[in-house]
């Protein structure tokens, strides 16, 4: 038996808004017409990040009603829909830091519930150079990416998508460290539809079409991806798009 699904991420909060400029009532709005508006993620199971505030969680108990939602201290939490797919377990887990500021992996297993097929997905979100500085971050980064790595094959992770703050691919970063570890960049599994659209953007200027991404979707060896997608019908949200991808598990 195989699973077929199509899972989203997104870093919900986003790092360049203002309270002033971007307020979130009108940003709940765009979220959750990217979410489930025509054209939209649609998604069966949504990892999010920086959902920080009770705001957040309010708008998004109404964008997703009746799902079942595993919260974190990190603030990485997994949204799934229940007639789709049953919570088995989750755990959040430190990853370490050289900074003052701990990060954390939340790791959910899962049924699907029309195949059975059990599957384990995490989430995380990676160490930035705000209030530090790029040093320490990188060596953060470093730590966490290695840590993840072992928790993925501790867990039998299926699926990682998260906010990895990371876009080169070398031994010291997380990037890499996954690669080595067997998991493989989503970009690398499929052809992703405007994958050319920088993940992380200014809020209110044109995307520079860069192709760089700092958040992530990795694939274990059970897992085909069909199809992926970068997510534009509402780029401001938040500074950071969607990202969703239908994977094939078992």
């Amino acid at each position: 038996m195989t699973a077929t699904f199509r899972l989203g991420l997104k870093n919900v909060l986003g790092s360049n808004w203002t309270p002033l400029r971007n307020r979130w009532p009108g940003r709940a709005a765009m979220l959750e017409r990217e979410m489930t508006g025509p054209g939209g993620m649609d998604a069966s199971v949504y990892f999010l990040v920086e959902v920080n505030r009770p705001p957040e969680r309010r708008s998004l108990a109404a964008i997703l009603p009746g799902w079942d939602v595993v919260r974190s201290r990190g603030h990485n939490d997994a949204y799934s829909d229940p007639r789709v797919h049953r919570v088995v377990e989750s755990h959040e887990i430190a990853l370490g830091t050289a900074t003052r500021q701990q990060r954390y992996a939340t790791i959910v297993r899962y049924q699907h519930l029309a195949s059975g097929v059990e599957w384990t997905g995490a989430t995380t979100h990676l160490s930035s150079s705000v209030g530090t500085t790029a040093e320490l971050a990188a060596t953060s980064r470093q730590v966490q990416g290695t840590r993840l790595a072992e928790l993925c094959h501790e867990h039998g992770v299926d699926v990682l998508a998260g906010d990895i703050n990371n876009i080169a691919v070398r031994p010291d970063t997380p990037r890499g460290i996954l690669q080595a570890a067997g998991y493989v960049d989503w970009r690398a599994a499929v052809e992703v539809e405007n994958v050319d659209h920088d993940v992380h953007h200014a809020l209110g200027r044109p995307n520079p079409r860069t192709g760089r991404h700092l958040d992530a979707i990795y694939l274990g060896p059970r897992v085909t991806a069909l199809d992926g997608r970068v997510q534009v019908s509402e780029p401001e949200s938040s500074d950071h798009l969607g990202l969703v991808c239908t994977v094939r598990i078992g």
